[in-house]
């Protein structure tokens, strides 16, 4: 026996292989399983959660996102057995992979104008819960086009045996590095990753009801989307460890250009400066046990150095918004307990502000730094890893994603502004969505950063963005500067702007289409984007813009109005008037604003957001954090409603509307309206509401226009059918020299409210 085992081992080998082989191939389920543990050994880092939630035995039907054409490996590996999934026929008839649905055996979800094909697609999976297996069903009906949750096709109800009770098991798939893969015009386009290893995360949920509509099964992947990604993502670092670590990685590449003077400094010099800074910082803040170090400055990448030193020191910088006046500025800044602000005398005297005992002057700083700094900052850049660096500039903060990044004053535009502290998380879990659906190139997109750091689209944008990805950004000293807006763009070939829609109007006044040329993706916020303005931008360049929305508190991008395929991106805006969909992981619903109940699509209501970017809360105001943070929600103070599709429209405001005889008349509704009925791109209207003795209040119509021509714009709205609470009347349109408006472009409310009360 020994002997004929020594003279056939190998045969025997040989056939024990081939038995393995094919034993793989007529077993789809373990050739998904070892697919699936050869991809997170080669190229996927995954994160897996909730997997208790399926169960061991008997008929189950699972219910998931769709992202990419891993989904069926990566769901496979974490069931226990056999998975069946049904796929649409669109995915299912895609030649050059038809044969591996083929052989899964996958159940073909056919066309819904099929209705007798449909009724049999509906039986057999009865048929088969009846048997106990295990189905998956992908709602969207489709691999999502744009990065967010797509339209949910139907409910569950049609595919379950009324006679039992299967478990309904939601799972939510998420790609933090981006998507992989996709199908468009027929063809299969493969991406190249964000990262290496790929990031995939996978969280089941607790079992749901069989009788959630499509849309509230949406929501219930959504709202998981929220929860998986609150929590600290693989490789996730503080906005200083990335720059330096990328500084490290490229140190010849620039990552904060000057727009004013076309300077390209390098990221090794940049990193130089910010060792040097950041033990110079470290010593002056010595003795004070306060957190915050206030910074006064203009878009410039000295800017973007004093804010890394100033993190590399172990303190978070509060970003001094000094266009809302000295007053104002300095008093919320004593309000935050800041000691000192770093600045410049250039800046303050084309800021016209008088010198406070706060400041601390750049230019008395630079005399400071001896010949030795500089040599031994030098030696540190050149020859010490970037987590040795990190480690010895900030070691309370190199690693902390919960530590505060910065500190940003509200606009105020309500009110007093608010001091909102954002962490490291937050602005991570921002720019992480956010890049997941521009289709971002590394090597090819370049980034305007014309807003203001003290906004908090500018600081995300201009600063946290190009921290973390290394992409580089021409920093714009002021956002009103069309002109070197224009000439940043053409120089150093920029491919995203993110601007207010009256920022960019200013814009496009210095700009031809030429000069936007290389301007892939337009994205304005802040105020409502204008038809006019949208229809001559398109004329221009041949894009759409992009329309957003966020708040400070979000850290602060919330939706973005994408198109349907991603391939469309920047060209087309398939939901005009809408402000978009959630990002990836930002889950937002709509509740009734006196009973909190989330409310059908398509109803107005208080528009609520859960995501990791949502921020740690407001300094020094406990009471005003507990009010607008609750139950992992923060409520934006906006009237919105929500379509099948998960796009948010903004209805305005819920301090812009006016109680007339009882009725909720929306300001914005208004504005709206006659600038339609007007037609012009720029913004020459304001409304606000004043009291009334027999109303209760009435409408004001504040217009800047010489040619407004009032019973004209009477008579029109009156055409449009609106009530007739809605159309003020002669006597209430008042004309003023300029509509009151914020440095970010917004309207200043509160002085509006003034305006209108002197009536």
């Amino acid at each position: 026996m020994i002997q004929w085992l020594s003279e056939h081992w190998l045969s025997i080998v040989y056939a024990v292989l081939a038995l393995i082989i094919l034993w793989v191939l007529i077993s789809p389920k373990l050739m998904l399983r070892i697919a699936g543990w050869i991809l997170r050994i080669v190229m996927l880092r995954v994160r897996i959660n909730g997997t208790a939630n399926i169960p061991y035995s008997g008929p189950v039907l699972l219910v998931s996102n769709h992202i990419s054409l891993l989904d069926l490996i990566m769901i496979q590996a974490i069931a226990r057995r056999k998975v069946r999934f049904m796929v649409h026929t669109s995915l299912v008839s895609f030649l050059p992979i038809r044969w591996i649905f083929r052989y899964l055996g996958v159940m073909e979800v056919p066309n819904i104008r099929r209705p007798k094909a449909m009724v049999k697609f509906f039986e057999e999976s009865k048929r088969r819960l009846r048997k106990g297996e295990m189905l998956c069903f992908f709602p969207e009906g489709a691999i999502s086009g744009n990065g967010s949750l797509m339209r949910f096709r139907s409910g569950v109800s049609p595919l379950l045996p009324p006679e039992l009770d299967v478990p309904i098991i939601p799972i939510r798939l998420g790609m933090v590095s981006g998507r992989m893969s996709g199908i468009h015009d027929g063809k299969l386009h493969l991406r190249t990753p964000l990262s290496w290893p790929v990031d995939y995360s996978i969280l089941v949920g607790a079992p749901i009801s069989a009788k959630l509509s499509a849309f509230e099964l949406r929501q219930t992947i959504s709202k998981l989307g929220a929860i998986a990604e609150r929590q600290i993502q693989p490789g996730e670092r503080p906005l200083h460890t990335n720059f330096v670590f990328n500084a490290k990685r490229h140190p010849f590449k620039t990552t904060f250009a000057d727009g004013a003077t076309g300077d390209m400094v390098n990221n090794f010099n940049t990193l130089v400066r910010v060792i040097i800074f950041s033990r110079l910082l470290r010593k002056l803040n010595a003795g004070d046990n306060t957190q915050y170090t206030g910074v006064l400055l203009p878009n410039m990448p000295i800017a973007a150095v004093a804010l890394l030193a100033v993190m590399c020191s172990d303190r978070t910088p509060a970003m001094i918004n000094f266009s809302s006046g000295q007053e104002v500025a300095l008093a919320a800044a004593r309000r935050a307990g800041i000691k000192k602000i770093l600045t410049s005398r250039r800046f303050l005297e084309k800021l016209k502000w008088e010198v406070s005992p706060e400041m601390v002057f750049l230019e008395d700083l630079v005399p400071q730094i001896k010949k030795s700094d500089k040599i031994k900052a030098l030696l540190m850049a050149l020859f010490l890893p970037g987590r040795t660096i990190v480690r010895n500039l900030a070691p309370s903060s190199c690693h902390n994603m919960h530590n505060q990044a910065v500190l940003l004053f509200s606009s105020g535009s309500t009110g007093q502004p608010k001091a909102v502290m954002l962490t490291h998380h937050n602005l991570t879990c921002n720019t992480l969505s956010f890049v997941r659906v521009i289709d971002w190139a590394r090597n090819i997109d370049r980034i305007a950063g014309n807003l203001p750091m003290f906004h908090a689209y500018g600081f995300m944008v201009g600063f946290a963005f190009p921290s973390i990805f290394g992409t580089m950004t021409a920093l714009i000293p002021n956002p009103l500067d069309a002109a070197m807006l224009v000439k940043s763009v053409r120089d150093f070939k920029l491919t995203i702007l993110t601007a207010t829609p009256t920022f960019l109007q200013k814009y496009m006044t210095k700009a031809t289409g030429e000069d936007f040329k290389t301007l892939r993706l337009v994205i304005t916020g802040a105020e409502k984007l204008r038809p006019e303005l949208a229809a001559k931008f398109h004329d221009m360049t041949g894009r759409d813009i992009i329309e957003g929305y966020g708040c400070t508190e979000l850290s602060p991008i919330a939706t973005i109005n994408l198109s349907n395929s991603i391939y469309a991106l920047g060209k087309k805006a398939d939901h005009p008037g809408s402000i978009g969909c959630p990002l990836p992981g930002i889950h937002i619903r709509i509740v009734d604003p006196d009973t909190g109940v989330e409310l059908a699509p398509g109803q107005s209501g208080r528009m609520q957001v859960m995501a990791g970017s949502v921020m740690k809360g407001y300094l020094n105001d406990e009471e005003l954090t507990a009010r607008v943070l609750q139950d992992g929600y923060y409520d934006t103070g906006d009237i919105a409603k929500m379509d099948l599709d998960g796009y948010v429209y903004i209805t305005g405001r819920a301090s812009r509307f006016s109680k007339i005889g009882g009725e909720m008349v929306p300001h914005e509704g208004v504005e709206e309206t006659i600038s339609r009925i007007r037609n012009r791109e720029v913004r020459e209207i304001a409304v606000a509401g004043r009291g009334d003795s027999r109303k209760g209040e009435r409408l004001v119509v504040f217009y800047t226009a010489d040619d407004f021509d009032i019973p004209a714009v009477i008579d029109a709205m009156r055409k449009e059918g609106l009530p007739n609470i809605w159309i003020p009347k002669a006597d209430d349109f008042v004309k003023i020299d300029g509509l009151p408006l914020l440095g970010s472009g917004k309207l200043d409310l509160v002085k509006l409210r003034a305006l209108a009360d002197k009536l």
